[in-house]
Formats: C-alpha cells, sequence, structure tokens
C-alpha cells in the first residue's frame, strides 16, 4: 500500500489540478446560466411593459389638457413616439432572442396597435377633459379587454421559454450579443401628433 501510495504522488498535483479546475468550470456555468437568464427576464419584462405605455395613451391623450392644446399635440406626440420607437426596438431584439416569444409578442404589439390606436384617434377627435369627472373614463369609452388574450398568450411564451425543460438541452448557451440600447427618437418633423387626424394611428410614426 505504501509502495502504491509513493507511486501515485507525483500524479497528485496534476490530479487536483484537474479536479480544481473541473470545479471552477463548473460554477463558471453556472453562474453564466442564472446571468443569461436574468437578462431575459429584464429584456422580457422591458418588453411588456413598453406594450402597456402604449396601450395607456389612449388614456393620456383624452385626458390632455383642454387650455395648451399646442403644448399638449407635442408633448404627446414626443410621448408616443418614444414609446413606438421602443416597440419596434423590443419587436426586434425578442425575436432574435427566441423565435416562440418573439411570435408572441409581435402578435401582443399588432393587436395594442389596433386596439389602442384606434382607441388614441377616437380620443383626438374628441374634446379634452375640461374638468375632473372627465378623468374618470369608463369602458364604453376605452376599451382594452380585447387586448386581455394576446397578453396573456406573451406570459405564457415566455414562462415556457424560461422554465427548466426536463428532455435534454444544449449544455453551454450559444454565444449572445450584448443587446443594444434602445434608439433615442429623432425630433418630430411635424406638428401632427401620432394617433391624430392626419397623423399615425397604429404604425411607427
Amino acid at each position: 500500500m505504501a509502495d502504491a501510495i509513493k507511486a501515485f504522488g507525483p500524479y497528485a498535483a496534476v490530479l487536483a489540478a484537474l479536479v480544481t479546475g473541473l470545479v471552477l468550470g463548473v460554477q463558471a456555468w453556472i453562474i453564466r446560466r442564472a446571468q443569461l437568464r436574468e437578462r431575459k427576464q429584464e429584456l422580457f419584462a422591458s418588453a411588456y411593459e413598453v406594450s402597456i405605455q402604449y396601450a395607456e395613451m389612449a388614456y393620456a391623450v383624452r385626458r390632455r389638457r383642454a387650455d395648451a392644446a399646442a403644448e399638449e399635440r407635442v408633448r404627446l406626440s414626443e410621448q408616443l413616439r418614444e414609446i413606438q420607437s421602443r416597440l419596434t426596438w423590443h419587436e426586434a431584439w425578442v425575436r432574435f432572442e427566441t423565435p416562440e416569444v418573439g411570435a408572441a409578442y409581435d402578435e401582443l404589439v399588432a393587436r395594442t396597435r389596433t386596439v389602442a390606436g384606434q382607441s388614441m384617434k377616437d380620443a383626438w377627435r374628441s374634446a379634452p377633459a375640461a374638468d375632473d369627472t372627465a378623468m374618470v373614463i369608463p369602458t364604453s369609452v376605452i376599451d382594452l379587454r380585447a387586448l386581455a388574450d394576446v397578453r396573456e398568450r406573451y406570459m405564457a411564451a415566455v414562462e415556457a421559454h424560461l422554465r427548466p425543460r426536463g428532455r435534454a438541452r444544449r449544455l453551454l448557451p450559444r454565444p449572445r450579443r450584448a443587446m443594444p440600447p434602445p434608439p433615442v427618437p429623432a425630433p418630430p418633423a411635424g406638428g401632427t401628433a401620432p394617433g391624430a387626424p392626419g397623423g399615425p394611428v397604429g404604425g411607427s410614426p
């Protein structure tokens, strides 16, 4: 036994180094997977948030100030322009991350632009809020319930993508490029607000 231990001695340092390297490699892989998952969660949550912001613009237009029509057109136009730009950016990047979630997000954005865009168009054609009572907007005026099902499908697609699966998966994730920052919206070309009569309703400004 002593001779066997003595003979194995020169290889002990090599074996220890291999074990240490393996442990460090596994730890690095776990950290990388956790960081990748966290980055995707942030992207998917941000994408959902900007779709909500677009839909909420229908209420913002209805509640615009009556005593500053020109200023309100510029303010709301710029706000919507930025949201439109972020929507387009998220559509492209979510689709790059995963086609399944990207398809669900494309559906969510398309429906949001149709439903909320029409509500914005109607809001611009209506008189601005003149008193506190007008700030309460019933569903008979703005009805966004048609967005419920596409929002649920998007959330389900995100959950399915992030949930660990029992089937065999790629041991190491594909290298991902760092997410570029959302584009900075360009200044408005004119004074017509998106969603206003004569201006864009659901498409990019």
